[in-house]
């Protein structure tokens, strides 16, 4: 049941039955070249290249083409959460709503800020994440507002340039499914998605492309597996 999954996602995505994931929680590309302006391998945890771009991350296609296939995996009555920047909101809203209810764009408000044009724009300090439905998904306990307030990884414990922090991925989690089910992560980066599926016991298919993060993220999971042990 819980796989980690080397490829492209729109290939890999085709291998899943219709109707088969109970929520979809992802971090697709923004869109915009991403590369951060930090040095190589500055303090960081692992050996990386954070100033190299993502790959796809100027591919509109990817997206339109992902919002597709993943309303054919999801069950009727399931959501989905799929981040993006402000940069492109426009696009990726109007991608989703081909195919899913949008339901909010959250704000997720983070303890740091861009720099940017530092004389004519203020720091942005926040990420938009989208909640949409496939048909008619009810939120599971207490309801939250649309602003989501979590602390960012810092520079020096990112594995992955996009890493989200696992609170916040477990709150989608646990927000829009139950214990059991799946969740598909089709951009899984540093596998935050599955380490969060593990804590709150739902299955997980993760799929990367990238080798270097996909190894990086099986190495992380299977250790974050022998602590659950450790401590049980």
């Amino acid at each position: 049941m819980n796989q980690i999954i080397l490829g492209d996602c729109l290939e890999k995505m085709k291998d899943i039955a219709d109707n088969t994931i109970d929520l979809i929680v992802t971090d697709p590309p923004y869109l915009m070249d991403y590369k951060t302006g930090y040095r190589k391998n500055k303090r960081s945890m692992v050996e990386h290249d954070f100033k190299s771009t993502i790959d796809g991350d100027n591919d509109f296609t990817l997206i339109e083409k992902f919002i597709e296939e993943s309303y054919r995996l999801l069950k009727d009555n399931s959501a989905m959460y799929v981040f993006c920047n402000s940069l492109h909101v426009d696009y990726f809203k109007q991608s989703l709503e081909k195919h899913f209810d949008i339901k909010n764009q959250i704000i997720w408000v983070k303890n740091n800020w861009t720099a940017g044009d530092l004389e004519a724009s203020f720091g942005r300090q926040y990420e938009i994440i989208f909640l949409v439905n496939k048909g008619r998904k009810k939120i599971n306990g207490k309801r939250l507002t649309d602003i989501w307030q979590f602390d960012r990884i810092s520079g020096d414990k990112q594995i992955h340039q996009n890493q989200k922090p696992i609170p916040l991925i477990r709150q989608c989690i646990e927000k829009h499914s139950n214990k059991g089910d799946l969740i598909l992560d089709p951009f899984s980066g540093s596998g935050t998605t599955a380490i969060a599926c593990i804590d709150t016991n739902r299955n997980y298919i993760c799929i990367e492309k990238d080798k270097k993060y996909h190894d990086l993220m099986e190495t992380r999971i299977n250790n974050h597996k022998k602590q659950e042990v450790l401590f049980s």
